[in-house]
């Protein structure tokens, strides 16, 4: 199947109110012009790259805004197709980009007439894709035990949320999916999960809480795979705990919580058969730790070398990444 990435810009002209740890490196660029990080430029070039050369096509969804900044570093070319048209027309829309950053990126998948494999560009997968991942109605990246801020109860719901009813059926304890990686087989389950998200991203103005916003990404879409009871797989059997302690095996004893949990009779195969990465599981800890960004950042650059992809970082923003690159291999 091909890969689609996706890169809605109009969040970013609003940025003074994205919610949410990742975002503090974007609320903090300066100017009024469309701009990303540096790691993030990289990142999204490793993961079209890698995903073209372990797997095969991919496509680009952005808008104008989005194709004129990727095209100074000639990263269009990367795409085996680029369309700008689609979002620019869904730019024009009453949706909060700010409240409902990854509305664009549903969008788009509402817009596919065939399966396909959907990436978050900060998704790198490093091998081809084993065939069963490809089987059934839908593959997500894991499970995630619903805990901490961006969650919810029902009465938390009918609290805070005036338009529109908590839907029928949905159960707040039952597991979330991670939708940074979707491969999908079942069109039906796409359009009944696009439906879904339409619904509820259209507010008519009034105020939601922050946790909505995950809701109406993977939140909802558990909800249609199990009201639905559609067959989902996943790349790896491990479940990801939010809110954790970020703890270790060494401090197990003292019922310290860990990220990752492998549930019993897990497969533990599915480590050994597909690497890949989530650059958004670090993205808290690069607001946190500067040093530690700045050797990702430099572990970006040098993978989009030795995959070949140096051309596209030609850009002058990335002439110390050169310098030091160079002089490390001389």
């Amino acid at each position: 199947m091909n890969g689609i990435h996706v890169n809605w810009t109009k969040p970013f002209f609003h940025r003074e109110r994205l919610r949410g740890h990742g975002f503090r490196s974007t609320r903090e660029l300066p100017g009024k012009c469309y701009d990303q990080p540096n790691y993030q430029i990289l990142y999204t070039i490793l993961s079209a790259g890698m995903w073209k050369y372990h797997n095969g096509p991919i496509k680009l969804y952005t808008d104008s805004i989005g194709f004129n900044f990727y095209q100074q570093f000639g990263i269009n070319d990367l795409y085996d197709e680029v369309n700008i048209s689609f979002l620019d027309g869904y730019s024009k829309t009453k949706v909060d980009p700010a409240y409902f950053w990854t509305s664009g990126k549903i969008k788009v998948l509402a817009n596919q007439k065939e399966p396909f494999i959907f990436m978050d560009q900060d998704m790198i997968i490093r091998q081809p894709i084993p065939d069963y991942i490809l089987e059934g109605d839908i593959t997500v990246t894991h499970w995630e035990i619903p805990r901490g801020y961006y969650y919810f109860e029902q009465h938390d719901w009918e609290n805070e949320v005036d338009h529109i009813a908590f839907p029928k059926n949905y159960n707040c304890n039952d597991l979330c999916p991670n939708t940074s990686f979707l491969a999908v087989n079942n069109l039906e389950l796409n359009q009944k999960y696009t439906k879904w998200h339409k619904k509820l991203v259209e507010t008519n103005g009034n105020h939601v809480p922050e946790w909505f916003w995950l809701l109406t990404d993977q939140g909802i879409l558990g909800h249609v795979i199990r009201e639905g009871d559609y067959k989902a797989n996943t790349l790896t059997d491990r479940v990801f705990l939010a809110n954790s302690n970020y703890s270790s095996k060494e401090y197990r004893y003292k019922g310290k919580s860990e990220q990752w949990y492998l549930p019993l009779g897990a497969d533990q195969k599915k480590d050994e058969d597909l690497i890949w990465e989530h650059v958004w599981f670090n993205k808290i800890h690069f607001n946190m730790f500067p040093e530690f960004l700045e050797q990702e950042t430099r572990r970006y650059f040098r993978e989009c070398i030795e995959l070949g992809l140096g051309k596209y970082l030609q850009h002058s923003r990335f002439k110390t990444y050169w310098d030091e690159y160079n002089d490390t291999n001389n």
